[in-house]
C-alpha cells in the first residue's frame, strides 16, 4: 500500500462517509468501515452486510475462500460484543448464519439495545500470541487534535497496556508527526512490540512481517486523522475515530478484523489573535490603570507602585481612571477612557467582576482604546453569573477582531499579571517586600503560566538567583493563551528556556502547541512544562473502546515529550529542571558520564542507585594517582567517591578539581554533609571561629570550581537551616546546589536529558 492516501482517493473516502452522515447516522457499521480501508490499500475480509432475516436468503458465501465464516453482531450500542455473544463461528452456510442471526436478535431483546443487522465474514485464522495482533487507530483529542496509536491488541490489549511502562504497549503520536519515516521508525522502536515484529529478539529471530507495511498502515491512518480533522476546513467532515483491534499478522499481510468508526461534521474554528497586540503588551510605551485607589493601598495602587518603581515607562503616560481624582502619584487621572490623549498600549484592569467591568471593557475594546488589557480581576465563570459575564467577554473579544485594527488582546481573567524586562514593567499586585525580583540569572528564561500562584512561590523559592526576562500569569485564558504567548516568545532571539505551568488546552489548540514545540525544540532551546489537572476525562468520555486506553493526561504527556518538550513529573521537578537549566545556560551536555563525590558514604550509595541514564566516569589513571593523594588511606578511590567527613575544604577542593579535569568525566556532581568540622560552611556566630567569607571556605572553594570549568556541575549541601546563608552564597553566585542528593543527581539527568538533545 502507499504510505500516504492520495487525494483522489481522499475524496472518495469523503463522499463515502458523506452518505452515511446523510442517513442520519455517525457510526458506520462494521462493513463500511471495511470499504474505507479497501480506499487505503488494506486488504479486510472478505464480507457481507445482512440488515434482516429477508436478505439471508439471497446471502452469497461461493465466493468466501474459508470452509468457516464468522458472523458479527452490528449495533452502535455494543462495542464489545464478544463479552455477550456477539461473535460467533460457524460453517460457511446460510443455514447457519441463519441460526447465528437467530441468536443476536435474542442477545440485542435481552440487553435492550438495537441491531442494525448482522457482518458475515471469511474466518481468518488468527494466532492471538502477542504481538501477533496489533491495535492501531486514530482519533481526534479534545486538545490535540487529531492523534494516531499502535499498540498490542487483541482481547488482552486493556491488559498489556496496564502491565507496561508507558509507551512501551501502546505509542501515541500526533499526527502531524507522522510525515518522516526514519522518525516513525524510530519511535516505533521503543515499543515492547516492535523490535519482536522486526525479528531483532530471541523470540522471534526472523521477522513476523515487513515493518515498512507496519510503518506505511501508520503513516496512513495519520494522512486520514489529518485530512479529516476538526481543523481542515477543506471537508465538511471530521472522522471521530477509527479503530482496527484486532489487525491480524497473516501470511505478510496486515488484516483488519474488527473494526469501529466514527464521523461528525463538527469542526473548530479558533478565534484568530490580533497580529502584533502581544509585542504591544508586552513592551508597552504608554499604560491605562483602571482601579488604583486614590486614598489608600489597594491592588491597582500597589501596581501602579510596582511599575514605577521600575522606572522604564515615563509618569506621563502611565495614565489612571478614577471618578474624583485628577493625580495620583504623579500621575494623571481621568475621568473616562474617552479623555485619553491617544490609545494606549496596555490596559491594566483590576475592578471587580460585574456588569459596569463589562461596559467598561467593551467600551475600551469596540472604541480601540487600546492594544491589549490584562485583566487581572476574578469572578468571570466562577459562579452562574460569572458564567454570564464570561460569555459577554468572549463575545466582546470576538466582535472586536472584526474592528478595522484587528481588535484588543486580552490576557486573563483571574490573573496575576505580567513581568516584563524588555517591556521595564510589573504588574503583579505584590509589594517588592514580598515578591522580590533581585536575582542576577534567568535573563534568558520565560515562564508562562496559568496559575500565578505557582509563579509567585517559584520565584520566592529560588529568589537568591533567579530573574527571568518575562514573568506572564494568564488565568482562565478567555483570549490569549499559554500557546498564544509562546508563539510570540518564540521570535525573541534573547531566549533559550521557556517553562510553562498547564492547567489545559484551548479545544484543538495543542495541536499548534505541538508543531511551535517541534520548532523551537529544534532550534536548540529548551521547553520545560507541568501540567495540572491529570483526569481521566478523555478515558471516561470514549471509554467504550481499547482507543480510549490513554486518557488525557497521557496523550500529553507522549504528545509533548515526542515533540521534545520536557514534561516534569510534580512541582518539586519543575523547580529544579528551572534551577539547573538557568544556572548552567550555556553549558553543554556532552554526554552521561558523571563524577560524584561526597563526604558521606550513604549518599555516593543513594547517588549510584539514582543514576537512571547517567553513568559512573572511570577515572582516568592520572586522575587516581590525584585522588589517591589526597584522600585518607582508608578510602578506595573510585566513582563515587567517599571522601569521609574527616577531609579538609583544601583537599576536597583538589578532589573535585581532579574530577573535574578528567577528561573521562562529562559532569561533575559534589555533594557536602555539612556538619563536619573540618569545613568551614557558616557565617560568623558563636561558639565557633567560622566564615563563609573567607577566601577558603567550603562555599567559596565550590564557587572557584564551579566558575573554572564549562562542564556542567551541580553541588548539594544536606542539613538544615544553619547552612542556609552557604547554600544562598553559592546560588547567588551561579552554582546549582540541592538540598538532597538524590535531587542532585536528578537535576543532572533532566539537564542532560534536555541539553542533549
Amino acid at each position: 500500500m502507499n504510505r500516504f492516501p492520495e487525494t483522489q482517493v481522499l475524496k472518495r473516502i469523503e463522499t463515502f462517509l458523506l452518505g452515511v452522515l446523510e442517513q442520519g447516522r455517525e457510526l458506520l457499521h462494521e462493513h463500511e468501515v471495511y470499504a474505507v480501508l479497501r480506499e487505503l490499500g488494506l486488504e479486510p475480509p472478505a464480507a457481507a452486510f445482512v440488515s434482516g432475516r429477508d436478505e439471508l436468503d439471497a446471502l452469497d458465501l461461493s465466493t468466501f475462500p474459508s470452509e468457516r465464516i464468522v458472523c458479527k453482531l452490528i449495533s452502535p450500542r455494543l462495542p464489545h460484543r464478544s463479552e455477550h455473544g456477539g461473535i460467533r463461528f460457524c460453517a460457511r452456510s446460510r443455514a447457519a448464519a441463519g441460526v447465528s442471526f437467530a441468536a443476536f436478535e435474542e442477545i440485542a431483546a435481552r440487553l435492550g439495545i438495537e441491531m442494525s443487522g448482522m457482518l458475515v465474514a471469511e474466518m481468518i485464522e488468527a494466532d492471538q500470541a502477542a504481538p501477533r495482533q496489533l491495535l492501531v487507530s486514530l482519533r481526534q483529542d479534545p486538545a490535540f487534535g487529531p492523534v494516531v496509536a499502535i499498540g498490542i491488541g487483541g482481547t488482552g490489549t486493556e491488559i498489556w497496556q496496564a502491565a507496561l511502562r508507558p509507551g512501551k504497549g501502546l505509542l501515541l503520536l500526533a499526527a502531524g508527526a507522522c510525515g518522516d519515516e526514519a522518525g516513525l521508525e524510530e519511535a516505533l522502536s521503543r515499543t515492547m512490540f516492535y523490535p519482536i515484529l522486526a525479528g531483532r529478539t530471541r523470540i522471534a529471530s526472523e521477522p513476523l512481517i515487513d515493518t515498512r507495511v507496519v510503518v506505511n498502515v501508520l503513516s496512513a491512518f495519520a494522512r486520514l486523522a489529518e485530512a479529516f480533522s476538526p481543523l481542515a476546513a477543506e471537508t465538511p467532515l471530521t472522522i471521530v475515530e477509527l479503530e482496527i483491534n484486532p489487525f491480524q499478522i497473516c501470511c505478510g499481510r496486515l488484516v483488519p478484523l474488527d473494526a469501529l468508526m466514527r464521523v461528525s461534521r463538527l469542526k473548530a474554528r479558533p478565534l484568530p489573535t490580533a497580529p502584533g497586540k502581544i509585542g504591544r503588551m508586552l513592551e508597552p510605551e504608554s499604560i491605562l490603570i483602571i482601579g488604583a485607589s486614590a486614598d489608600k493601598i489597594n491592588m491597582g495602587r500597589v501596581i501602579l507602585r510596582n511599575l514605577l518603581a521600575a522606572g522604564e515607562i515615563p509618569r506621563e503616560r502611565v495614565f489612571l481612571l478614577h471618578p474624583s481624582s485628577d493625580e495620583i502619584e504623579g500621575c494623571r487621572a481621568l475621568r473616562s477612557p474617552d479623555d485619553l490623549p491617544a490609545p494606549v498600549d496596555m490596559v491594566v484592569f483590576t475592578i471587580p467582576a460585574g456588569e459596569q467591568a463589562l461596559d467598561l471593557i467593551e467600551d475600551l475594546i469596540m472604541k480601540e482604546r487600546t492594544a491589549s488589557i490584562v485583566l487581572i480581576s476574578g469572578g468571570f465563570g466562577e459562579t452562574d453569573a460569572g458564567k454570564e459575564l464570561d460569555r459577554k467577554l468572549h463575545a466582546a473579544i470576538a466582535a472586536g477582531r472584526s474592528l478595522p485594527g484587528g481588535g484588543t488582546v486580552v490576557n486573563g481573567p483571574n490573573c496575576m499579571g505580567i513581568v516584563s524586562k524588555p517591556g521595564g514593567y510589573n504588574t503583579f499586585f505584590l509589594p517588592d517586600y514580598k515578591f522580590p525580583l533581585g536575582g542576577s540569572f534567568g535573563g534568558r528564561s520565560a515562564v508562562v503560566s496559568q496559575s500565578g500562584a505557582w509563579m509567585v512561590t517559584l520565584l520566592n523559592t529560588q529568589a537568591a538567583f533567579l530573574n527571568p526576562r518575562y514573568m506572564i500569569s494568564v488565568g482562565n485564558q478567555a483570549d490569549l493563551t499559554v500557546t498564544d504567548h509562546l508563539e510570540h516568545l518564540a521570535g525573541d532571539s534573547e531566549l533559550d528556556l521557556f517553562c510553562l505551568y498547564i492547567e489545559g488546552f484551548r479545544p484543538y489548540e495543542g495541536e499548534r502547541f505541538l508543531r511551535l514545540a517541534r520548532r523551537i525544540t529544534a532550534s536548540g532551546r529548551s521547553i520545560i512544562l507541568y501540567k495540572a489537572g491529570r483526569t481521566a476525562e478523555g478515558a471516561a468520555a470514549v471509554a467504550s473502546h481499547t482507543a480510549a486506553m490513554a486518557g488525557d493526561y497521557e496523550v500529553l504527556e507522549a504528545l509533548t515529550r515526542d515533540a521534545g518538550v520536557y514534561v516534569a513529573d510534580s512541582l518539586e521537578e519543575m523547580e529544579d529542571a528551572m534551577k539547573v537549566l538557568v544556572l548552567l545556560s550555556g553549558r553543554e551536555a556532552r554526554g552521561n558520564r558523571a563524577a560524584i563525590s561526597s563526604d558521606a558514604g550513604y549518599e555516593c550509595s543513594v547517588a549510584a542507585d539514582r543514576l537512571g541514564s547517567l553513568v559512573l566516569a572511570p577515572f582516568a589513571d592520572g586522575t587516581v594517582e590525584r585522588l589517591r593523594a589526597e584522600l585518607p588511606g582508608i578510602v578506595d578511590v573510585r566513582n563515587p567517591i567517599d571522601a569521609t567527613p574527616a577531609i579538609t575544604t583544601e583537599r576536597y577542593g583538589r578532589c573535585v578539581a581532579a574530577m573535574i579535569e578528567d577528561p573521562n568525566t562529562d559532569c561533575i556532581i559534589v555533594s557536602n554533609v555539612a556538619s563536619t568540622p573540618f569545613q568551614e560552611n557558616l557565617p560568623p556566630g558563636p561558639g565557633h571561629k567560622e566564615d563563609i567569607a573567607r577566601e577558603g571556605s567550603h562555599p567559596n572553594t565550590i564557587i572557584r570550581l564551579f566558575c573554572s570549568t564549562d562542564k556542567p556541575m551541580i553541588v548539594c549541601m544536606n542539613e538544615g537551616g544553619f547552612y542556609d546563608p552557604a547554600v544562598e552564597m553559592m546560588e547567588r553566585a551561579g552554582v546549582p546546589v540541592f538540598r538532597k542528593i538524590d535531587r542532585a543527581v536528578q537535576a543532572m539527568r533532566i539537564f542532560i536529558a534536555v541539553r542533549g538533545r
